[in-house]
């Protein structure tokens, strides 16, 4: 079982993070397969594992095939979100399975901007080019399809920010599958067809599957005729959570459900098309379930029809509402009704405890387990040598200056008459510490000579303070260049060839997986 608690991102340039190791990964997806093929759970009109079938045929068109499932925002990801893709892919190729990647076009927007590092005359600085003009609470599926003109405008940002090293980035392969992508209905189309021209050049191939068009349904319908049960699972889990991990404040790492004028809140979103996302309520009345978006009644459904199984057809008669799982919720529906295994990055894994917690309380089941893949990977920028050890060994130094300028000083006849005046102060408060430790106006009488001859050695000096004042700051400014040479968050677009097939080689390739 993954020990979440001990996964930390790789610090170092081409570290790579998979765990558990390739084999046991194999161990855990079968172990999971055979759980979930056993799983007895009632779950509407049959069990969890009927449902499970239904899904996987559905969507894999088998449920034969082992099926390993990410996931992320449709977004500018990173060097340690691509390896999930790389590692999914070379698992399904070594179990003949196949590897999903759900694209959560549900979530909202955080920020609309580019981070690209750009250099000017040898110093490095973050340019921001922003990529749209969608309002902050929009989710990613109501981005609309950017025009060429719109993406030409993003293109040439990047590009002057990169400067040379444009062309030797994947930014050209990204911006050809940008405007290819003829066919797509919106911003999430044009962007998953700009990945995969990256991915082709590298052999990557992996099946995306967007949540807004998933058929998670099912376990909607359970959740909305069990909501009292399944909310007091749910913020049971967040409580042991908090509890256990000392998270403060209700509202961290994500807020309870909650009950308001009769209606319980379930955990997933519900908006019309451009309009923000609202939390969904149900309110129970004999056969009748009444759906909510916060306060506003958005229809009504027949419980009954819901527990015969009839759910497409009966959650389909909400007009032009849309109902999309909320995170913790999806990654829930993907570990019971469709993953062997699911890969997490890092911060995936360490809350998906919580939806270990549910599963076992509101499911009666054991935990599906699962793995976490991440990676560092620096961009082609130059990194100084500087450390935060550097800067602390700088500033021990000015401090050892400013207390001890006796000892760091080049002393001549002047200085060396200061130094011997301090030094008969300095011996003076010794004698008094052990001899008449409570005459506090002696001992303070020696502190003050000593500090005054300090500063007597440290004026005839003026510019020792200075110069070791400037060697911080040019220590934490090259820090502050490493920071940015070194972050491993940048777009996987912005590295070079050379840069991803260091990644590539990193992370376990098909043969690790065979047992």
């Amino acid at each position: 079982m993954l020990d979440a608690s001990k996964l930390k991102a790789p610090q170092q340039n081409g570290q790579v993070l998979v765990a558990p190791d390739p084999r046991a990964c194999v161990a855990a997806l079968a172990a999971n397969a055979k759980a979930l093929r056993a799983a007895r759970t009632p779950m509407l009109d049959s069990t969890l594992a009927e449902w499970r079938r239904r899904t996987r045929e559905n969507l894999v068109g088998t449920d034969a095939a082992a099926v390993i499932v990410i996931g992320h925002q449709p977004s500018f990801i990173h060097p340690g979100v691509w390896a999930k893709h790389v590692v999914a892919m070379r698992l399904a190729a070594a179990m003949d399975g196949v590897a999903m990647n759900l694209v959560v076009d549900s979530d909202v927007v955080r920020d609309a901007a580019l981070l690209v590092p750009s250099v000017r005359q040898k110093r490095f600085a973050l340019q921001r080019v922003r990529w749209t003009q969608t309002p902050h609470d929009a989710a990613y599926e109501q981005i609309p399809r950017q025009t060429e003109e719109q993406f030409t405008d993003f293109d040439k940002s990047v590009r002057q920010a990169l400067g040379d090293r444009y062309e030797e980035t994947q930014m050209p392969t990204f911006a050809a599958g940008f405007r290819r992508a003829s066919e797509a209905r919106d911003w999430v189309g044009q962007m998953l067809s700009a990945r995969k021209a990256i991915d082709a050049k590298f052999g990557i191939a992996i099946s995306d599957h967007r949540i807004s068009s998933m058929a998670f349904l099912p376990l909607l319908a359970d959740i909305l005729l069990n909501a009292d049960r399944f909310a007091a699972c749910y913020n049971n889990a967040l409580k042991w959570y908090r509890s256990a991990f000392r998270v403060r404040g209700r509202q961290r790492p994500i807020p309870d459900l909650h009950s308001e004028a009769g209606r319980l809140e379930v955990p997933f979103w519900i908006h019309r098309t451009n309009e923000p996302r609202r939390r969904l309520f149900v309110e129970e009345t004999g056969d009748t379930l009444r759906l909510f978006a916060e306060s506003e009644s958005v229809g009504q459904v027949s419980a009954q029809a819901l527990r015969r199984g009839e759910v497409e057809h009966t959650l389909g008669k909400l007009g032009d509402w849309r109902l999309r799982p909320r995170a913790l919720t999806l990654t829930l529906w993907a570990r019971l009704l469709l993953a062997d295994l699911f890969i997490h990055g890092i911060g995936g894994a360490k809350y998906d405890r919580i939806t270990d917690k549910i599963i076992s309380d509101y499911y009666g089941l054991e935990p599906p387990q699962i793995a976490c893949v991440s990676a560092t990977l620096w961009v082609d920028l130059p990194g100084k040598q500087t450390s935060v050890t550097t800067v602390r060994e700088w500033r021990h130094r000015l401090r050892d200056l400013q207390c001890n300028p006796q000892r760091n000083l080049e002393l001549d006849s002047e200085l060396r008459s200061l130094a011997a005046r301090r030094e008969e102060a300095v011996n003076r408060a010794l004698r008094l510490r052990d001899v008449d430790p409570n005459d506090r106006s002696a001992r303070r009488a020696a502190f003050e000579a000593i500090r005054s001859a300090n500063q007597a050695l440290l004026a005839a000096r003026p510019g020792a303070l200075a110069e070791r004042q400037a060697s911080i700051d040019a220590a934490l400014d090259e820090l502050g260049q490493n920071r940015i040479a070194h972050s491993r968050e940048y777009f996987f677009g912005l590295y070079s060839r050379s840069g991803l097939q260091q990644l590539l080689d990193a992370l376990p390739d098909e043969r690790r997986f065979l047992v």
